[in-house]
């Protein structure tokens, strides 16, 4: 029989899409025939492993013979375009992931060579850290957000003690455009926070008014005309005669009961309004008043269903042009000597905390004492909500004299919350006092962020490295980083659960993890189902994922630097390093298989030394700039 494939430039709505028979993509076409050359039994079809077995998972591949050529991926060939044709539920294909990071990389980080500088020591701040510091550096960045154009807020060496004042949720704030927070370095610039009650609470906040949320919809407003199966930067509307050239715009589809039981998740029914919505800010390039089209600057990450009330919005006051830059950043530790466990940082009688208690079938009442626990949950270093184009570079985490366990910080370390073309570059965050459940220990984490790069970073001794979660999360870069020694806390019992760098929960999608190295921990994109886990599941955590040419140091847990279970397609090109194994079996592979299927594919276990391009990211981006 004859198939007809139809590409994205002649399917209309409505018509059935028929793809052609095909040979089933093994993971590493080349090592079958070297295993069966060496008497062996043949390939798995669900492991590979370059250093051993994997206890916890099936029997591994043999590592690959080294060989003195370069070979590059099946999906990436020298010939590579970015794709317009594929359907992202249905094809295995490699996006363009150039576009992460600053300005989508078109322009490099600003200087501010020419801004005006105001030193927080002209508005009384303390370098000795004899006194509080928190409302001179407050004063003069209240002051620098008054003035026109950039402007640089200075901490010059020394170190300066700030805590939250009254019943603000931050020490310091940045709420203004065109602004930069910098110190002289590192080794010589420091803030830390002195108080301890930090639940919920940032010692840094960058973030406008709560208008910036991503989930605050402004008009105009426009359904989409027709679905949209592939990547693209042409929005079919039905009406697009209220948006303009420069606008910045949300495009958004919700996961209706439709989309989940299509996704086979069951699971989440019930749960709509808690999973988020799949959302893309763009900023329209230019408007076709003529066929209601709008083009936008980066492509969409996956499918956008009329079924699930898909739809494009104005989005605006962002945050753009704001800078932390050149100093360390710490917190005075904890006294509390117990109460570090995994669930001790539940609060009485909220919501959540009976979730908690229904989930992992618990006494109702097990949260009523307060631990210490409770007074770090989910307290971050950093958060930046809202913002376009902007950065944090070389800044990091350090050990405070008198933290006698050796933390850093209480819980968290950066986060990028609902945050576009952001660019965290050269940053240490390491060595959290609690990484319990629940939103604690991660020292940077991505949460419903676009196209941010996360470049040259160190993360350790945390609950996770680095994480992306949220189903707004995509087209987000980890580039060279370095995540050792996972599930470690420096409270009793010194260890966490969680465990590893990982896509956290509900269906991010569409991410690159690039040359970055594990040093006992690995990289995952795997199912996150747990029978006993608060609703709803974590489950799904990822499609269309990519993690390139990845190291692993070493790994007491497993035998693998990847584990990839994506439901739909996912992509593991090449690994290298002394643990370079790839699992792609779940916990519960009978009961999930009808999620996660197709199993990922894996090309080049062992042989990330000799794979060409060494990185994705960096010959998509000379190749879309022409560099």
């Amino acid at each position: 029989m004859t198939h007809t494939i139809l590409s994205r430039s002649t399917w209309k709505p409505g018509q059935l899409r028929l793809r052609p028979a095909t040979v089933p993509f093994t993971h590493l076409a080349g090592i079958c025939a070297l295993v069966f050359a060496l008497g062996t039994t043949g390939c798995s079809s669900s492991s590979a492993t370059g250093a051993g077995l994997n206890e916890d998972g099936p029997a591994p591949v043999n590592e690959t013979a080294q060989v003195d050529t370069t070979w590059r991926s099946e999906l990436y060939p020298e010939d590579w375009t970015p794709p317009s044709d594929e359907w992202f539920e249905e094809d295995a294909f490699i996006q363009d992931y150039s576009y992460a990071g600053y300005a989508r990389g078109e322009r490099p980080i600003p200087t501010f060579a020419d801004a005006t500088v105001l030193s927080v020591l002209d508005y009384g701040a303390d370098p000795t850290g004899t006194t509080d510091s928190t409302v001179a550096i407050q004063k003069a960045i209240d002051t620098a957000s008054a003035l026109k154009g950039d402007t640089v807020v200075y901490l010059p060496a020394g170190t300066y003690h700030i805590q939250p004042q009254g019943e603000d949720k931050y020490a310091l704030h940045i709420g203004h455009s065109n602004l930069v927070l910098r110190g002289d370095g590192p080794d010589k610039t420091r803030l830390l926070n002195t108080s301890t009650e930090m639940r919920g609470k940032q010692i840094i906040r960058v973030q406008g008014d709560g208008k910036g949320s991503w989930k605050v919809e402004e008009t105009p407003a426009s359904p989409l005309a027709w679905d949209l199966l592939s990547p693209t930067t042409v929005i079919p509307l039905e009406d697009a005669s209220g948006f303009k050239p420069g606008d910045m715009v949300i495009i958004r589809a919700d996961p209706t009961s439709e989309w989940i039981k299509e996704h086979k998740e069951d699971g989440w029914l019930g749960y709509e309004d808690k999973l988020g919505s799949i959302r893309y800010l763009r900023r329209i390039q230019s408007v076709d008043t003529q066929t209601n089209e709008i083009t936008i600057d980066i492509p969409t990450r996956y499918a956008l269903k009329v079924r699930d009330n898909a739809r494009v919005h104005l989005k605006s006051y962002q945050l753009e042009n704001v800078g932390l830059e050149d100093f360390a950043i710490a917190n005075v530790e904890h006294p509390g000597q117990d109460g570090w466990g995994v669930l001790d940082f539940a609060a009485p009688d909220s919501a959540y905390t009976k979730r908690l208690a229904e989930g992992y079938d618990l006494d109702p009442n097990f949260a009523q004492q307060r631990k210490s626990a409770y007074d770090a949950h989910a307290s971050y270093v950093i958060s930046l909500y809202n913002v376009v184009d902007g950065w944090v570079k070389n800044v990091e985490s350090y050990l405070p004299e008198g933290n006698a366990r050796g933390s850093h910080m209480l819980s968290n370390g950066i986060r990028l919350y609902e945050c576009l073309n952001v660019s965290v570059i050269d940053c240490t965050m390491q060595h959290t006092l609690y990484g319990g459940g629940g939103g604690n220990g991660y020292m940077f984490r991505l949460d419903n962020s676009n196209e941010c790069l996360v470049q040259g970073c160190h993360a350790e001794a945390a609950r996770h490295g680095y994480s992306l979660s949220g189903m707004a999360t995509s087209g987000n870069v980890l580039y060279q980083c370095f995540d050792k020694d996972t599930a470690t806390q420096a409270a009793d019992p010194y260890y966490t659960t969680g465990r590893g760098s990982d896509n956290h929960m509900w269906f991010s999608h569409s991410n690159l993890v690039d040359n970055c190295t594990a040093d006992n921990s690995w990289f995952e994109a795997r199912d996150r189902y747990f029978e006993k886990m608060s609703q709803p599941k974590h489950n799904t955590t990822s499609t269309q994922s990519v993690y390139w040419n990845t190291t692993g140091l070493s790994n007491s847990y497993h035998d693998f630097v990847v584990w990839s279970v994506q439901g739909g397609e996912g992509y593991v090109i090449g690994t290298q390093g002394a643990v370079s194994g790839v699992n792609t079996e779940g916990n519960y592979p009978e009961l999930r298989k009808a999620v996660s299927d197709p199993v990922d594919r894996v090309e080049g276990v062992g042989e990330g030394a000799t794979l060409e391009p060494q990185s994705l990211f960096m010959d998509q981006r000379a190749r879309r700039l022409g560099q």
